[in-house]
């Protein structure tokens, strides 16, 4: 089991511009930002918040699933996956190994354009989940040095 994650305030309003912005110039029906244990991070779009943390638990052991195909078939990773229906298609981008950009549209969606502007947003989250696990980084404590260090005792 992985720590969880951690967003800063700041890159939590980021990360809601950029999936908004890319919900409104694709047509999606929703947009949001799971990771790999399924739970929704962030989202926009028409779906109510138990399906959305439903489908968010079901992406993360698919992705699992697909991940193990790909190291049978010696392939480092995917960076993408699409599944599409008549009705509702799925495009699912990984922003890094813990966090997965999904996006449900339909026909009024086109998919070159789904592709095209997921990936413009995907380099956007990128950054933002960079700028996160730095900060998060430089909030740890330095385990080489004794937390006790600098604490005297009176005996």
């Amino acid at each position: 089991m992985q720590e969880n994650f951690v967003i800063y305030n700041e890159e939590y309003v980021l990360i809601k511009e950029i999936i908004l912005r890319l919900r409104n110039n694709t047509n999606a029906k929703v947009v949001f930002i799971t990771d790999s244990e399924g739970h929704c991070i962030a989202s926009t779009g028409e779906m109510d918040d138990i399906n959305l943390n439903s489908i968010s638990s079901l992406i993360a052991g698919s992705v699992a699933a697909i991940n193990s195909i790909a190291q049978m078939l010696k392939i480092e990773s995917f960076s993408a996956i699409l599944n599409e229906s008549t009705r509702d298609s799925l495009h699912i981008s990984f922003i890094n190994e813990r966090a997965m950009l999904v996006i449900i549209f339909d026909s009024t969606s086109n998919l070159g354009l789904i592709r095209y502007r997921g990936r413009v947003a995907l380099e956007e989250l990128v950054k933002v989940f960079i700028t996160i696990n730095q900060k998060l980084k430089s909030a740890q404590p330095d385990l080489k040095q004794s937390p006790f260090e600098g604490v005297t005792m009176k005996t």
